[in-house]
């Protein structure tokens, strides 16, 4: 049987690499039948947001890195000298035959430097590295730890194309759920659209207010829902928007949400307005419930997943004009409303959980 490892930093926050974190393991273990272990770092004791199977084993180290303070801190680094001999004790007892680094920890820069004996190593990369320059002494020290990791996963093409290593492979996000019931046409759904996100700059929720306040000039029965955890600063920043420009009757904040599926089943539109991405699993949910996507043309999820005027539309970044009067063909022309909605869910079906783990397994795992 196959051991693996995934090293996050903690498994109680809503966020896209928990919740894939958590597909992955329980697939692997049940499917599979590989021995998965998740180890964490900062679980401190909290509840797991996403649910385990029984068979997955989940571990903390109990580092309890501070984010606020630096990594070069004295703090951090005994910290991290902590998370050194916690994990080789680990490695040397249990002996995996794989270790993935599923999110961004301390551990990355010293895993490929540990003594993993026959333990293949991994990195995945869920952001993108579009705005990467690779300059300077820390590029160069970052470019030499990625070359020493067996393998580097990243979601596209696009992606694959910012690494100077020759241990990338290409292995796109899942989507989680196969829908066998039929859905409803996207013409007789509600007037609504539907935005999931995390409350960040990097979202430029500003922009789609402002598309939003033009669009609802026009068409006043629709509805904007907002889904995110509130609370925070840059969601107390757009509330406040919202209610400055009084959109508070057509903009509506839906908080954090468990069942994505379900409440885009209820939405003729999804809106992306972020100012990057690098492979949003929100445009795969929603084009598996057959709802087609907005979105700027930002680096560099969205364009590898929409087909332009096919399924979906890709607008150029910060082009309000042309993301409002996209809106109004699709509010307007139901036909093509219809024939987009219909050619999501055959675009969906290039990234089911099936397909993507088969992938895992016959790129890596097999090779073992």
């Amino acid at each position: 049987m196959k051991k693996i490892v995934i090293l996050v930093d903690q498994m109680h926050s809503h966020g896209g690499i928990e919740k894939l974190v958590a597909i992955k393991a329980n697939y692997w273990s049940t499917v599979f039948g590989y021995e998965v272990t998740i180890l964490s770092t900062e679980q401190g004791g909290k509840p797991l947001v996403y649910k385990l199977n029984k068979e997955v084993i989940f571990q903390d180290l109990a580092i309890d890195f501070d984010r606020k303070k630096s990594y070069f801190s004295l703090t951090s680094v005994l910290k991290l000298l902590k998370n050194i001999v916690r994990l080789q004790q680990f490695i040397i007892k249990k002996k995996p035959d794989f270790i993935l680094v599923a999110s961004h920890i301390p551990m990355t820069y010293v895993l490929p430097f540990l003594i993993t004996k026959k333990s293949k190593i991994i990195k995945e990369f869920h952001y993108t590295k579009f705005y990467d320059t690779r300059q300077g002494i820390k590029n160069r020290l970052l470019i030499f730890i990625e070359s020493k990791y067996d393998y580097l996963v990243v979601l596209s093409k696009e992606e694959q194309s910012f690494y100077y290593s020759n241990n990338t492979v290409v292995i796109p996000n899942p989507i989680e759920e196969e829908l066998n019931e039929p859905l409803i046409a996207l013409s007789q759904r509600p007037l609504v659209a539907i935005a999931i996100v995390r409350f960040a700059p990097v979202k430029q929720l500003e922009s789609m207010v402002a598309i939003w306040e033009q669009f609802c000039k026009n068409h006043p029965k629709w509805e904007l829902h907002l889904y995110g955890s509130i609370g925070n600063e840059y969601y107390q920043k757009i509330f406040n928007l919202v209610q400055d420009k009084q959109l508070q009757s057509t903009i509506i904040f839906k908080g954090q949400t468990n069942e994505v599926l379900k409440v885009l089943q209820s939405a003729r539109i999804l809106l992306m307005t972020s100012i990057q991405e690098c492979f949003p699993m929100v445009i795969l949910e929603a084009n598996a419930v057959g709802v087609p996507v907005i979105s700027f043309d930002c680096p560099t999820g969205p364009r590898n997943i929409i087909h332009e005027a096919k399924d979906g539309f890709l607008i150029p970044v910060e082009d309000q004009n042309t993301f409002v009067n996209r809106l109004e063909e699709l509010s307007n022309d139901t036909l093509l409303l219809d024939t987009l909605g219909n050619n999501t869910k055959h675009n969906a079906s290039n990234y089911i959980l099936s397909k993507v783990m088969n992938l895992w397994n016959t790129i890596i795992f097999a090779k073992s």
